[in-house]
């Protein structure tokens, strides 16, 4: 399950919203952000007969150490009401994605985590290296369906750098910008221009570990 069109590319350019099927395999539903989306989809997965949800894609940095790009793979996923998943990750991860980190705890939100001093409230509070807003949702329906679950999850902004909150509110449900309200930001706030180019490298070098990530999860068996 991927949320963001650009997360899903790290698996060629696959249509939105309707599962498709990959070698190996595997099933691929791109859902967009959303609690209710990441539910229907993972719920859509479940349907089709797969043994492990992944929640697979981008999140944010809370643990100091962890650059742009990183990929973790936490062994518990938590959310801001109490809910702990654990996750059935690979004894084999090291030897087929030697790069992933294994984690204690990916934390799941319902909204961006865009300060810095918020980034370190939640990693005292809950112990988490990375924040997301999807993995918890779809941790709950692989719980409820009997299903294994798995988090691969790269980093974007790392600990100690700000989000651009008002570039955040110019994309859409699938992570593309609306040109036109992202111009106006940019116009507005011409500081945001480092901000959103400092983003953009992030992000590639993110891209980057997924498509790896993908290679390996689709070539042969599952993780």
């Amino acid at each position: 399950m991927v949320a963001l069109v650009a997360e899903a590319h790290a698996f060629g350019r696959p249509p939105r919203g309707q599962p498709v099927a990959l070698q190996g395999g595997h099933w691929l539903g791109v859902c967009g952000m959303g609690a209710a989306r990441v539910r229907d989809m993972g719920l859509d997965l479940a349907s089709r007969g797969v043994r492990t949800l992944v929640s697979f894609g981008t999140c944010g940095g809370l643990a100091p150490g962890l650059p742009p790009g990183s990929l973790l793979c936490p062994r518990m996923v938590r959310d801001e009401e109490g809910g702990c998943y654990q996750t059935a990750v690979p004894p084999d991860l090291a030897s087929r994605l030697p790069a992933a980190r294994t984690a204690d705890v990916l934390l799941s939100v319902a909204a961006p985590v865009c300060d810095v001093r918020r980034k370190e409230d939640h990693f005292r509070r809950y112990g988490a290296a990375g924040v997301d807003m999807e993995s918890a949702t779809l941790a709950q329906v692989a719980s409820e369906e009997g299903l294994r679950f798995l988090a691969l999850r790269a980093i974007v902004d790392p600990f100690d750098e700000p989000l651009p909150e008002r570039v955040l509110a110019a994309v859409d449900e699938w992570g593309r910008p609306r040109t036109m309200a992202l111009l106006r930001v940019l116009a507005t706030d011409p500081a945001t221009w480092a901000a959103v180019a400092r983003l953009r490298r992030h992000f590639s070098k993110a891209q980057g570990s997924l498509a790896a990530a993908a290679a390996v999860m689709t070539r042969g068996g599952p993780l």
